[in-house]
């Protein structure tokens, strides 16, 4: 039986022209490593297996980044700037509908099951640099937040964005 590792490098080296696909979440947990990490089958198990305890917790969410409105670059300030969805099954259904051709990335939230709000911290808040995983942190609380500011960017800020339950 394959594990995620296999599963992994048979995509990764498939054939050009190929077009089997990997599911959203096996790609975004092992994107989430350091790109020598994504070679070794114990860290690359291990990440998928964390990112799926993760989302059957609560504990992740699916990000778009909406950083234009008629025709003006928005901040990540700006409400709306990014759709944060609870799953890709939510995101695919807002996507198809607004953006066809847009993807989401899937994010781990930290301190607890995700609620009506996550807040977000950006170390480079001028990053569109959506995908790469440090591109921004996630917390489930401001409080939380709050403590990890405090504990690692003191001058850093964070900003609130709904949690978007979508229904076409």
């Amino acid at each position: 039986m394959s594990d995620a590792f296999d599963q992994w490098l048979e995509w990764r080296h498939k054939p050009a022209g190929d077009r089997r696909s990997i599911p959203a979440e096996l790609y975004a947990a092992v994107m989430s490593l350091p790109v020598a990490d994504r070679s070794d089958r114990q860290r690359v198990n291990e990440v998928v297996r964390s990112h799926d305890q993760a989302r059957r917790e609560g504990r992740t969410v699916w990000l778009y980044l909406d950083d234009y409105q008629d025709g003006r670059t928005r901040t990540i300030a700006a409400r709306g700037w990014v759709k944060v969805f609870t799953s890709a099954e939510v995101a695919d259904r807002w996507l198809e509908a607004n953006d066809p051709e847009a993807v989401a990335w899937e994010y781990e939230v930290d301190g607890g099951r995700v609620q009506r709000s996550v807040w977000l911290y950006s170390p480079d808040p001028a990053s569109r640099a959506i995908g790469d995983p440090g591109w921004v942190k996630l917390f489930a609380s401001i409080k939380v937040a709050e403590k990890w500011l405090e504990e690692n960017d003191p001058t850093g800020k964070i900003w609130e964005y709904p949690v978007q339950e979508w229904r076409a």
